[in-house]
């Protein structure tokens, strides 16, 4: 969040899953709402984003000149 807030992002709101419950309250204390999934529940954001990164990715490389890439 430190890092985040230095470089001038306000941050209203965390979507993460139950690694971050023990944090919970500390992250509400700062005013920021955290927002926990249950197991095996995606987070539809994220896996948009995730998804659109994906896309990204596979169009650079069809465009780079290379036949091979290392592993």
């Amino acid at each position: 969040m430190q890092a985040y807030t230095a470089q001038g992002f306000k941050i209203k709101a965390i979507l993460g899953d139950w690694q971050f419950q023990h944090i919970q309250q500390i992250i509400q204390q700062k005013g920021v709402i955290l927002n926990i999934c249950s197991a095996n529940e995606h987070v539809p954001e994220i896996e948009r984003y995730i998804r659109t990164l994906k896309e990204w990715v596979r169009s650079i490389a069809t465009i780079l000149p290379f036949k091979k890439y290392p592993p």
